[in-house]
């Protein structure tokens, strides 16, 4: 089945994605992650197409998951590349063109982020 993994650390947040994601790609099985950890361990459970991911997290960042993401695929650990959406405040652009540089990150988007432009980009990445 095809799914949607939200990693953020904040619930209302994360509860407002869940739902955008649920009408704009209702077939789609959503997890969620209110940290980096839990995120990793979806990831390598449940296999999600997509990822939306808060960079700025507690404990660790979100560039954890990138990292173990773009090792795997490295090492040939992990055999698919998924589409990963970083949504974050971070708000310097020497970050974000960083960020935008790294092999797994499909789109990186500034946080809050218009609802529309999240439907476009889900679209996109999801082919609906």
């Amino acid at each position: 089945m095809n799914s949607v993994l939200i990693v953020e650390d904040e619930a209302v947040t994360r509860l407002m994605y869940k739902g955008f994601v649920k009408k704009v790609a209702p077939q789609y099985q959503i997890y969620e992650a209110e940290n980096i950890l839990k995120g990793v361990c979806l990831f390598f459970d449940k296999h999600p197409q997509l990822i939306l991911l808060d960079m700025i997290m507690p404990l660790y960042s979100g560039t954890l998951i990138l990292d173990i993401i773009e090792e795997g695929i490295k090492h040939k650990i992990i055999k698919y590349k998924p589409k990963i959406i970083v949504i974050s405040a971070i708000d310097t652009v020497d970050e974000l063109t960083a960020l935008s540089k790294k092999f797994v990150v499909s789109s990186v988007m500034p946080k809050p982020l218009p609802f529309d432009t999240l439907a476009e980009i889900l679209k996109l990445h999801l082919k609906i």
